[in-house]
């Protein structure tokens, strides 16, 4: 699916993320490396998604950044 079909999906996409952050870190802490790997791989390519899309991993993080 091209990334622009996913232009409105940037909030599910970062929610998305965060599951799959503490899914990783739930099995990392159960001895699961695959698990861990996997996850993060998913994560990854979710970051590589919303980058794609020109927006912000985090985006209450820039809204911090940018504040005077």
């Amino acid at each position: 699916m091209p990334v622009e079909f996913l232009s409105d999906e940037h909030p599910h996409l970062r929610a998305r993320r965060e599951v799959e952050q503490t899914l990783a870190l739930d099995a990392a802490q159960r001895g699961w490396d695959r698990e861990v790997e996997r996850h993060r791989c998913t994560s990854d390519r979710i970051d590589k998604l919303l980058a794609d899309l020109g927006q912000p991993t985090h985006p209450e993080e820039e809204a911090e950044n940018s504040s005077p």
